[in-house]
């Protein structure tokens, strides 16, 4: 594409993704590469290693995705992290279990949205093009 007309010009965001599921975050990677201007730089499937990563990455991320089971600790966790170290990128939650409860408790730590991702996906990737400015 040319140059963005407008008073905002497009860019891609670079994304992480917390996930353990390896069918969903491939699947997750390859729908939002395709329908929105975001890049997948890296993901995760644990705390512990999303936690390093986003230490290590903190400055390169513009939106970090996060599901609330992992195969080691939780998205709460990381949420916990990100909030406590102001990491500057954009957080959201998408996960199979979006409670009332976990909804506030994820917005309590700092994340911008909570989708189901049965059901919000198309809200997801609507939220994408809104930070990338599509």
């Amino acid at each position: 594409t040319g140059p963005a007309s407008g008073s905002r010009a497009m860019s891609t965001l670079r994304a992480f993704i917390v996930e353990d599921n390896p069918t969903i975050l491939s699947n997750l990677v390859s729908t939002l590469e395709e329908l929105t201007d975001v890049r997948v730089v890296g993901s995760a499937s644990s705390e512990s290693s999303a936690v390093q990563a986003l230490q290590q990455h903190a400055h390169e991320l513009d939106l970090v995705i996060v599901d609330i089971f992992l195969s080691g600790g939780t998205g709460l966790g990381v949420l916990e992290t990100a909030q406590a170290m102001a990491l500057p990128a954009h957080r959201v939650v998408l996960s199979n279990f979006a409670t009332p409860e976990l909804r506030r408790r994820c917005l309590a730590l700092g994340a911008a949205q909570v989708y189901d991702k049965s059901r919000d996906l198309d809200a997801l990737l609507d939220y994408c093009d809104q930070l990338s400015g599509a």
